[in-house]
């Protein structure tokens, strides 16, 4: 069976080798090449093909917004990443659900048995990408911890507070203690946590997977 595919490269030279590579394998047929995101949902939308072969750093529409768009959208198309974005980005796009990914370090081989494997309903996740992801998540798994057992039970609470958007005077009356003690505990945070105020604040919360 032919596997139709898209391709979306925000790379010219990229997009024209990957064409080129799959034009000559006769298991596959490229029915568009396109540049960004949005052109690629588009894309899908008219050929529907089985795999979309794309990268996250899209532009117009980024990869991970078009990723989301194809969780929405009515179509089979399976996506499989191909890309050199940050473990950052490409974590995200595991959560979203993506089967199929593989580093541009790799080969074209690399690239084909990885289609293969998602349009029969399995998944491929490249080795090296997989295992810097499970470092990555295991040293803010530490960070969490660290961070967790840096702050008082009653600090954690103020900080959960402050990334909520709560003001002092409301944190002081909802905590039952005076708005110079809250500022006290905020203080505290801030120290331990090294953070200058409370948009740090807010963002290291976030990121830490604090709130």
């Amino acid at each position: 069976m032919c596997i139709d595919l898209v391709l979306a490269d925000p790379y010219p030279v990229m997009l024209d080798g990957l064409s080129h590579a799959f034009d000559n394998l006769p298991e596959f047929s490229v029915k568009s090449c396109v540049h960004h995101g949005d052109a690629a949902l588009q894309a899908v939308k008219q050929y529907q093909p089985h795999i979309l072969v794309m990268d996250l750093s899209l532009t117009q529409k980024s990869g991970l917004a078009l990723l989301q768009e194809l969780q929405s959208a009515s179509v089979q198309t399976r996506p499989v990443v191909f890309t050199g974005a940050s473990i950052g980005e490409v974590m995200q796009a595991l959560d979203l659900g993506v089967q199929g990914l593989v580093s541009k370090e790799k080969s074209k081989q690399i690239l084909t048995r990885c289609i293969k494997s998602v349009h029969e309903g399995g998944q491929w996740l490249d080795r090296d990408l997989s295992l810097k992801t499970m470092s990555l998540l295991l040293e803010q798994k530490k960070k969490n911890a660290q961070a967790s057992h840096l702050l008082t039970p009653r600090e954690l609470m103020v900080a959960r507070m402050v990334t909520e958007g709560w003001p002092n005077k409301k944190i002081a009356t909802k905590l039952f203690i005076s708005e110079g003690t809250a500022k006290l505990h905020l203080h505290h945070v801030y120290q331990k946590l090294n953070c200058p105020g409370r948009m740090s604040l807010q963002r290291f919360m976030q990121e830490h997977g604090l709130v």
